[in-house]
């Protein structure tokens, strides 16, 4: 009878999980690859990126959730900012639990390349670009749509040729010089108030710049608005 016992026991052990009548139901993890895909699929369509494939990072077999008694939810994870490059979260409502998944859009777009090497400080014009595709989800975060974008920008480091180019690699060609007197501007309402200071820096046009008010030795921040002239935004 004990060797009877023992060898029942030893049966059950070697059972595989799923057969064991104990075992709560566990949720397959082929499931939360489908949510990740579709969700990323509508966000990239939303974010104007058509997306060709997706490369989804499958969860590790070792997660185990419980079985959903209720059909899984998922959304793009707070704080995504690329439509190509972006944490999906998949939720359960019952029993409560989340799990998340890295997604990458292959999506395929025309942007604006090199058409022959750049060397850094090189101010971009119309003869330097070209248009090709260019799988998106590859490049930095922002990519150059039409070459009007690109024209007259500074390149900060050099560039081949045929590589896309990206604000990351590019900067705004300077319209406000460090040393530079300008003009400050300060909105507040209705009321427009105009100052002088000093500029800290060197900053092209929508770049934020150190200025410095002769006058009172205050330091602050501001955005250049055109040549010669900065705004403190105000709140």
């Amino acid at each position: 009878m004990r060797a009877f016992v023992l060898c029942l026991l030893l049966s059950l052990a070697s059972l595989p999980p799923s057969a064991r009548a104990d075992e709560p139901a566990m949720q397959p993890l082929a499931t939360l690859v489908e949510i990740a895909r579709a969700v990323a699929a509508e966000h990239a369509g939303r974010a104007g990126a058509p997306a060709e494939d997706f490369e989804i990072r499958e969860p590790d077999p070792r997660v185990r959730l419980p079985a959903c008694g209720s059909p899984l939810q998922g959304s793009v994870a707070p704080g995504t900012r690329s439509p190509t490059r972006l944490t999906v979260e998949v939720r359960c409502p019952v029993p409560a639990w989340r799990h998340y998944l890295a997604v990458r859009v292959r999506a395929i777009e025309t942007v604006v390349v090199a058409a022959r090497p750049l060397a850094r400080t090189h101010v971009i014009g119309p003869a330097d670009l070209a248009l090709a595709p260019r799988d998106v989800g590859a490049l930095p975060a922002g990519w150059f749509r039409s070459p009007d974008e690109a024209v007259g920008r500074v390149v900060t480091r050099p560039v081949g040729a045929g590589e896309a180019l990206v604000p990351a690699v590019t900067r705004a060609e300077p319209v406000v010089r460090r040393g530079q007197e300008v003009t400050v501007m300060a909105r507040a309402g209705g009321l427009l108030v105009r100052t002088k200071g000093v500029a800290l820096g060197d900053a092209g046009v929508a770049e934020r710049v150190r200025v410095r008010n002769p006058a009172s030795e205050r330091q602050f921040e501001a955005v250049v608005r055109s040549a010669g002239t900065v705004e403190v935004p105000l709140p």
